[in-house]
This record gives C-alpha cells, structure tokens and sequence, in this order.
C-alpha cells in the first residue's frame, strides 16, 4: 500500500519536474542568451541611534519654526490692510509665537549632534543646527518687541528663515530625501 503511495506521489510530481527545453529569445533575435542583469543600488544603511534621535530633535525644532512662519505670514498679510487694530493684534500674536517657537526650538535643538553624521554630513548638520541658533537667538527681542515694531523683527526674522531654509534643504537633499517639513517660501 506504501509503496502504491510513493509510485502515486511519483507520478504526479514528475511532469512538474521537468525542465523547460525551449530556448529564450531577446529582443535583438539571438538564441540562448541571458536577460539583461538589472541592478539595483544597496538599500541606505539603516540609521544609527544618534541619527534617530537628531531627526526627532529636528521635528521638534520644524514645529517651532512653522509657528514662526505663521506669525510672519499674519503680519505680512495685515501690515497690508488699513485696519490699525488687527496690524497691532497681529504684531503681538507674532510675539506669541515666537514665544511658542522658542520653546519647540530650545527642547527639540538638544537632540541635534551634527557627530551624529560623518564626512560631509556632518558639516551640513553642523551648519544646520548653527543657523538655527542664529534664529533661536533672535527670538527673544522677537518676544519683547514684536508688538511695537513688527517691521523691523520680520525683516531680521525672514532673513535668519531664510539662512536656516538654506540650510535644512542643503541636510535634507545630502541625506537624500525630499524635503517634507519645508513650507511654501513666505516671502
């Protein structure tokens, strides 16, 4: 009876064992020759802890700084408007959130080691977290002074913005990636 099984077995599973004899054809017309090898570049290496961690910290930090986008854009779109009560109250939100932006930027700059990075990377990651201390140190007169001369802080402020979009994007296309936490330019 086994052996009944065995020759069973044996007989379906040998037309499925045979092998292909026809001869491939490309596209040029020649007989038996391969496909073309495709290859493929190695996948990134997976990012260290200290990459991780930078990433979070500049998450942190793009949070801050899209808070100061929205200020600047509040009193760009006001200072154009006639209605002296909503350019005032848009000058002191921007005090606000320079405020909040300070907070995201002073808890999420931390993380940020440019050692995290080697080579190039490095001095990009460097450069980056160095215009975003420029920017950081602009915010308290930002705070302090938004409401009474809103010109003069969203002139410096822009220019400083601009210093650290520069900056992120040099990052960001070094690394690779598109750059997903940059905002439409608000200028």
């Amino acid at each position: 009876m086994l052996a009944g099984i065995v020759m069973v077995i044996t007989a379906v599973a040998s037309p499925l064992m045979v092998q292909d004899t026809t001869t491939h054809q490309d596209s040029s017309g020649h007989k038996d020759s391969l496909p073309p090898m495709v290859t493929t570049p190695p996948p990134p290496p997976a990012p260290t802890l200290e990459q991780i961690r930078y990433m979070a910290g500049l998450r942190t930090v793009t949070r801050g700084v899209t808070q100061l986008r929205d200020g600047l854009n509040r009193v760009a779109r006001t200072q154009q408007a006639r209605d002296s009560i909503r350019k005032r109250s848009s000058a002191r939100r921007l005090g606000g959130l320079c405020g909040t932006a300070r907070t995201f930027i002073i808890s999420g700059r931390p993380k940020m080691q440019a050692t995290a990075y080697a080579d190039s990377l490095r001095l990009l990651a460097k450069q980056l977290t160095l215009r975003l201390d420029s920017l950081n140190s602009a915010l308290p007169v930002c705070e302090k002074s938004a409401g009474s001369d809103p010109a003069t802080v969203t002139t410096t402020l822009t220019g400083r913005l601009k210093n650290y979009d520069d900056a992120l994007l040099a990052f960001r296309s070094a690394l690779g990636k598109p750059d997903s936490t940059k905002a439409v330019s608000q200028q």
